[in-house]
């Protein structure tokens, strides 16, 4: 079981370390208190992956509508990337309070269409062979923590680097979550 939460962790790391709107997410809203942020955005994200596990492990090999959740999650990250942008300075403290973070990791994930893609084809074959669903979701989340973690560390500090530079990273950000729902679109909308 060791071998699947580590081998699990390592294909979960090749994952969470590809720039992407998670990324983004965190490079333009976990600067000031990462740990609260993070853990939001993981929590969001790691409850879609939970619940394609489970549906895994009941057999669930097609999902029905899923490219209009995919629509509907690059949608919302669309709009999560212009406020982001539009309110760089002031967005952090209101929306760690408001619980954005986690609205932020579920747009993230289901407005993805290579996260559906990559579920319903390695995902669904990796547990057809090794069916430890236990482990793999633990290992799998457990690579979301560390580089998502690390990488909100390393921006916290970081931005008192940056100081008053540091809106134009939160506004790239935005943009750039913008541009991968825009982008997701017009992936769904092509195939």
């Amino acid at each position: 079981m060791i071998d699947i939460v580590i081998a699990s962790f390592l294909i979960g790391l090749s994952g969470a370390a590809a720039p992407g709107p998670m990324t983004a997410s965190v490079l333009g809203l976990g600067s000031r208190r990462p740990g609260p942020f993070v853990a939001g955005l993981i929590a969001g994200h790691g409850i879609p992956e939970a619940a394609m596990v489970a549906a895994i492990a009941c057999g669930v090999r097609e999902v029905p509508y899923i490219n209009l959740v995919a629509l509907l999650g690059s949608g919302v990250l669309i709009v999560l990337g212009i406020g982001q942008f539009l309110h760089a300075g002031d967005a952090v403290v209101a929306n760690e309070e408001a619980g954005i973070p986690v609205a932020f990791g579920a747009a993230c994930t289901l407005g993805n269409p290579y996260w559906w893609v990559w579920w319903l084809t390695f995902g669904v074959g990796f547990l057809a062979l090794h069916p430890s669903f236990t482990a793999f979701y633990v290992g799998h989340i457990g690579a979301d923590v560390a580089w998502l973690g690390l990488l909100g560390i390393a921006v916290s500090r970081g931005a008192n680097v940056l100081g008053p530079h540091y809106k134009k990273v939160v506004q790239a950000s935005g943009l750039a979550m913008v541009l991968f729902g825009l982008y997701f679109i017009v992936t769904v909308l092509s195939a």
